[in-house]
Parts: C-alpha cells; sequence; structure tokens
C-alpha cells in the first residue's frame, strides 16, 4: 500500500480483496475511507455547531408569579 489506509475497517477491506486486484482497488478504497473521514468531520463539526447555538440562545427561564 502506497498510501496506508487510516481506519482498521478499510485496511480489513482493502486486504480481504483477492492479491491480484488489490491494486486495481486501491485508489477506490482510499477515496471511500477519505469520504468516510470527510462525513465523520463534518458531522461532529454541525454537531458541535449546533450545541453551541443551543448554548448561546438558551435563556433562563423568567420567575413566575404565583398569581
Amino acid at each position: 500500500m502506497r498510501n496506508t489506509l487510516q481506519t482498521p475497517f478499510w485496511k480489513a477491506a482493502y486486504e480481504s480483496l483477492p492479491e491480484a486486484v488489490r491494486q486495481r482497488y486501491l485508489g477506490h478504497v482510499q477515496r471511500a475511507e477519505r469520504w468516510e473521514l470527510a462525513l465523520d468531520a463534518a458531522v461532529r463539526a454541525l454537531s458541535q455547531a449546533k450545541s453551541a447555538l443551543a448554548r448561546l440562545f438558551h435563556a433562563p427561564a423568567k420567575p413566575r408569579s404565583a398569581h
């Protein structure tokens, strides 16, 4: 593997391919791993942004009168 794969899932997927076709599909596996990592980072960033906005706009409730 020229560019080593980072995740155990994609390493195992690559190694499960027959030896004769590994080089042919290495680019596809690397590209799939990059997409997965990018989507994971995007979801994580959006989740953090959502949490930050929720904290920013969360106003404590005003005490209400009993009457």
